[in-house]
């Protein structure tokens, strides 16, 4: 994955981590990959909420990534290890059109703070 996104002028620089209780009240947004990716965030939530006193409606905060895509009609970013030498090129493709849509979303949201 690191190869191909260099190729592209992307640089990754950090792993991803295990979910912690505490991503539900520090983050806006918690973005899953794909539909099973979700529904495990999503359990570990109603087996948190309580015991840490989550807000109740933070499990509104998980997404989907490609809920955000405008140019692919793909529901969940796969596996790219799956997919061949194009496996990456297909996720990076993914990622790219839901982060510039994620983008806009952010800034239309805060509209206020961005022009002021």
């Amino acid at each position: 994955m690191r190869a191909a996104s260099k190729r592209r002028g992307i640089e990754i620089t950090s792993i991803s981590r295990p979910i912690r209780p505490s991503d539900f009240k520090d983050f806006d947004l918690i973005l899953a990959m794909d539909k099973q990716n979700r529904q495990d965030i999503l359990e570990a939530f109603n087996r948190w909420k309580f015991r840490e006193q989550l807000p109740e409606e933070a499990h509104k905060k998980v997404r989907l990534m490609c809920s955000y895509c405008k140019k692919h009609d793909e529901t969940e970013v796969p596996d790219p290890y799956y997919g061949g030498p194009q496996g990456f090129e297909k996720v990076l493709d993914l990622l790219e059109d839901a982060c510039e849509s994620l983008l806009d979303s952010i800034l239309a949201e805060n509209n206020d703070i961005v022009n002021s």
